[in-house]
């Protein structure tokens, strides 16, 4: 059996300011706060220690929903140049959780995002892809594609407009 490479999910977007800026959006929890997550959802920082190893440990309130609770395990920190974290669903003090719509769902998907700068245009690019998954959850993954298009890019959608506010 051929051991299989994960499933890597990209998204690219362009930002029309420094790299710094951008940089700033994603490394300050007063301005991730903002703008990470599903569209709908409000953020409320429970912890945020950005450093390798540290968390951001999160809760998104949806309208009329229980609490869903979120994590970061920053892996990897390069400013400006490069983040890594594991991403997960959470309980409220931090520990993994299983995602609440799916047994399958991988647990952990890691996420590296990369920021250039050329002209004064900042490009983002984003992969992520399934960590330390199962079969199924590799599976998963893969058909959760489209869902990732229209979550990666609603959360990018609101990260333009939370820079455009500047």
């Amino acid at each position: 059996m051929t051991p299989h490479h994960p499933t890597t999910f990209e998204i690219i977007r362009q930002f029309k300011l420094p790299r710094t800026t951008v940089w700033k959006a994603w490394s300050e929890a007063a301005q991730l706060q903002h703008w990470w997550g599903p569209k709908g959802c409000a953020i409320q920082v429970a912890r945020f220690e950005f450093w390798p190893g540290g968390f951001f440990h999160y809760a998104m309130q949806f309208d009329k929903a229980p609490t869903m609770w979120g994590r970061f395990n920053y892996r990897e920190i390069a400013a400006p140049e490069r983040l890594v974290w594991l991403n997960s669903f959470a309980n409220e003090r931090c520990g993994i959780a299983r995602a609440p719509f799916s047994e399958n769902c991988p647990l952990e998907i890691q996420n590296t995002v990369t920021f250039t700068e050329q002209a004064g245009i900042t490009t983002v690019t984003l992969r992520a892809q399934p960590f330390g998954e199962v079969e199924a959850e590799r599976q998963y993954f893969e058909e959760l594609r489209p869902s990732l298009e229209q979550g990666y890019g609603g959360t990018f959608d609101q990260l333009a407009d939370y820079l455009a506010k500047g």
